[in-house]
């Protein structure tokens, strides 16, 4: 973990909080969850008030997620609207919280000014025990506190301004405009300065969520639910929810069925293929972890192209044997020469280790996390869109690879993220073609 964080791999960008009275209204926002006040002068927090060093403090890292639903947050400065979201139960959370300060933004700006924003993403379950809890989330409502009262008494305020307005006699209503008067000195003209967000309800559809060990929720346009999971959860969940569609994550046929029929993938797209970047990626990878898993000496991320090259050619008779390694040399075969690949030799679990999302379908960021899946070696790409894999495996890697992996996506993915992310997963579309 420490490597991680020394070379920006988790906690990476974060908004520093060193002024005295915002870490004031951060502690304001602690004790109404009923946690203690740190005694830090300055730490680190995401788009959602998550701060690592509090966690550390507190020795708990979901003291912002203690079920694991219903994610609390808590918003001290606008700044925090551009930084990522960290330590997620639902795929779905940081565009939900992206979208809040989207659609708040001036409100959030006008409260942070003077106050302390915090609450929960609110949803109609409390606690995860059934899957039935978490297919019940269609709509998500942001549930929001201000520990001065800023935003409540700016809801004051805009109610009485309508009464006034509507009550022609209103004006020699003495206990009204004194009322007005004194909620204005605390809001400000709320006509021209926007205190209360005004949009707090958005749709939760296709997520994945880390409950029953992980499953993939998509909701099609026939109003059903496709729920992808490892066996033992379909076993236990199909007989109980009939009116829900349930694959298995091992059953790779259906799975690429599935993706195929509701558009949420591309065909097999060699442009895409050659052009980003992504075959060398994953032969690279493959090939240096290989190496040093047969030589545990061999540091991975010193193996030149050259040497890699070598080494395959010896060791070519045993590479063939694995699904990886003749999946990537026939898709490079075939972007050598420009020719579709011959995909009846590949079987699901190949396909979809070659295929993306389609850019142009609604769920293409969950749909390209959910493929990752697929993909256990490629490690970059895991860490671009699927993090919480991605982590989960760091802590399975020697030493060795845990070094490499750090020092390539350094190296690949830091320079020109908007680059790399735009050549993986949006250009050389098929429309284009």
């Amino acid at each position: 973990m420490e490597r991680l964080i020394e070379s920006a791999l988790i906690y990476g960008s974060m908004v520093q909080i060193d002024q005295p009275h915002l870490v004031e209204r951060y502690n304001q926002a602690l004790n109404a969850f009923g946690l203690a006040s740190t005694k830090r002068n300055a730490f680190s927090v995401d788009a959602m008030g998550f701060s690592p060093e509090i966690a550390q403090d507190l020795k708990n890292d979901q003291y912002l997620d203690p079920l694991g639903i219903n994610r609390r947050f808590i918003i001290v400065s606008p700044d925090q609207a551009d930084m990522p979201v960290v330590n997620i139960s639902f795929s779905s959370t940081p565009d939900l919280m992206r979208a809040f300060y989207v659609e708040n933004s001036e409100a959030i700006r006008n409260l942070t000014l003077k106050d302390v924003v915090y609450g929960e993403i609110e949803d109609a379950s409390y606690r995860v025990d059934h899957l039935d809890d978490v297919l019940s989330i269609k709509r998500v409502k942001f549930k929001l506190h201000t520990h001065n009262g800023l935003m409540e008494k700016s809801k004051r305020l805009t109610g009485l301004i309508e009464t006034f307005e509507a009550n022609g006699d209103a004006w020699q209503d003495d206990e009204l405009l004194g009322e007005i008067v004194d909620l204005a000195r605390a809001c400000g003209d709320i006509r021209f300065n926007q205190i209360a967000p005004q949009h707090t309800q958005f749709d939760a559809r296709s997520f994945w969520t880390m409950h029953f060990n992980g499953i993939y929720v998509f909701h099609d346009d026939d109003d059903k639910v496709m729920v992808i999971c490892d066996p033992k959860q379909l076993q236990a969940n199909e007989a109980r929810r009939p009116q829900d569609r349930f694959i298995a994550m091992t059953d790779h046929e259906a799975v690429l069925d599935y993706l195929v029929e509701t558009g949420r993938v591309e065909p097999l797209n060699l442009e895409w293929f050659g052009k980003s970047g992504i075959m060398d990626i994953r032969f690279g990878i493959f090939c240096r972890m290989q190496m040093s898993l047969q030589n545990a000496k061999l540091d991975p991320s010193v193996i030149t192209d050259v040497e890699v090259d070598n080494w395959v050619h010896k060791n070519l008779s045993r590479l063939k044997r694995s699904k990886s390694f003749r999946q990537l040399q026939e898709l490079h075969r075939s972007v050598l020469n420009g020719n579709q690949p011959d995909t009846e030799s590949f079987d699901a679990e190949m396909r979809l280790m070659s295929v993306r999302a389609n850019p142009d379908h609604e769920d293409w960021l969950l749909v390209n996390r959910f493929l990752t899946e697929f993909v256990p070696y490629d490690f970059l790409t895991r860490f671009i869109v699927n993090k919480q894999a991605f982590y989960r495996d760091y802590e399975t890697f020697s030493d060795t690879h845990r070094e490499y992996a750090v020092r390539l996506i350094t190296a690949v993915y830091f320079p020109d993220k908007q680059e790399l992310w735009s050549a993986l997963f949006e250009e050389w579309r098929l429309s284009d073609a």
